[in-house]
């Protein structure tokens, strides 16, 4: 399992743009998919704030409205644990949703 550094500055190295999160974020469970009998494998979010998920584990595209059941270690990013997050998507007000596969979860970072 690794860990997820955080501080919250875009980097340009090469040709990519990366996001690295600093103190003053928390990470949020929104979507507990063992509970949905999901996998969630990558998220967007829609302009009315539902969520798109791709479910890896049923083969199906699902749209779901928060909020939804959660229960993983949530906190500031060096404590919650992610496992193998496949995709991520970056909303309007600036929260990243992450499809964290392996815990069957969708994790919002977002301000304290």
């Amino acid at each position: 399992m690794r860990n997820f550094v955080i501080d919250l500055t875009k980097w340009h190295i090469s040709d990519r743009n990366f996001l690295q999160f600093e103190s003053g974020y928390v990470v949020e469970t929104v979507l507990e998919g063992s509970k949905l009998g999901i996998d969630p494998y990558t998220i967007e979010v829609s302009p009315d704030g539902e969520f798109l998920i791709l479910d890896s584990q049923n083969n199906n595209i699902l749209r779901l409205t928060p909020p939804l059941s959660r229960c993983h270690v949530d906190g500031r990013p060096k404590d919650a644990r992610f496992n193998h997050p496949k995709g991520f998507t970056i909303d309007d007000s600036g929260n990243v949703y992450v499809a964290d596969t392996m815990n069957m979860a969708i994790r919002k970072i977002g301000d304290e």
